[in-house]
């Protein structure tokens, strides 16, 4: 699809590119910053391609969750590092945007009113971090993915939604395509009723998930399956999967999380590792991502 309604021009700035690292078995890992169309430097961490690819290789940018992407040691968390090592063994380059941090932010899981957004800024940030990424050696442009979880993955799917604020502009490439897990959908099918992606689109999710529930956003892929033209939009629900089920090594456990959107402003919640449904939905994430690159 290429609609240009509300397009965002990108303003794409490179104001620093600092010291790289490796952890584990990871490529080197660089520090980057770019400009948002807002004029917001962002921060980011980059996984240049092997060196040894002879062709442009196919990226995936990576949209943390409500926690940040950094634990308080400044490591990148968990979850995000497993799938830094799944998909790099793909031979695909890596963009981490760190939203939060960038705006001198850390967790908002228990921030009831917070001052990031998956519907105003954070989209902003992923046009930004394609349009950087799409400049950078090795990269086919055309080959772009989105990867996100939970606040992450609502950013996705308003980000690709047709007609809104991080459409790219004329002359710009597309994301190729997005998976996202688990994303809330109450909000996005109550502000856009005629919600339509631009790109083919990926929901993982989990059924017992009682921080972002899946029936809403399997109805929003049923919806959208109502109209023969749009993009390709699917949606696996995992029996006896909670919120972040596909974190490598999380013990299933309650926890509280506010949010000015909830009835009495927080709520009780679970979260926690399903290692069967994990490995499923990796298989099925390098499934669809490798068919869209194909």
């Amino acid at each position: 699809m290429t609609a240009r309604r509300g397009s965002a021009r990108v303003r794409v700035l490179i104001v620093g590119l600092f010291l790289s690292w490796t952890t584990g078995n990871a490529l080197a890992q660089q520090r980057v910053r770019f400009a948002n169309s807002s004029g917001q430097t962002i921060e980011a961490v980059y996984l240049a391609p092997p060196t040894s690819a002879d062709t442009p290789v196919p990226a995936v940018i990576m949209l943390h969750g409500c926690a940040g992407l950094f634990t308080k040691s400044g490591k990148i968390r968990s979850r995000e590092r497993a799938w830094i090592d799944i998909l790099q063994q793909q031979g695909w380059a890596l963009l981490l945007p760190d939203s939060f941090g960038s705006r001198g932010h850390g967790s908002l899981c228990k921030v009831k009113d917070r001052p990031v957004t998956p519907e105003k800024d954070r989209p902003l940030d992923a046009l930004a971090a394609l349009a950087w990424l799409a400049m950078q050696p090795g990269i086919d442009p055309a080959r772009i993915a989105l990867l996100g979880w939970s606040n992450g993955a609502m950013t996705g799917l308003h980000t690709v939604r047709e007609g809104g604020a991080a459409t790219p502009s004329a002359g710009m490439r597309d994301f190729k395509t997005a998976v996202l897990f688990y994303p809330g959908c109450i909000a996005l099918k109550k502000s856009h009723p005629e919600y339509r992606p631009r790109i083919p689109v990926l929901i993982q999710h989990g059924e017992l998930d009682d921080w972002t529930l899946a029936a809403p956003c399997r109805q929003l892929v049923e919806t959208v399956n109502e109209d023969p033209a749009a993009p390709e939009m699917s949606i696996d629900i995992y029996p006896g999967s909670y919120h972040n089920f596909d974190h490598p090594n999380s013990k299933l456990k309650t926890i509280t999380t506010r949010h000015s959107g909830y009835k009495t402003g927080e709520r009780q919640v679970h979260t926690g590792t399903n290692p069967d449904a994990r490995e499923k939905a990796i298989r099925r994430t390098l499934e669809w991502l490798l068919r869209q690159f194909s």
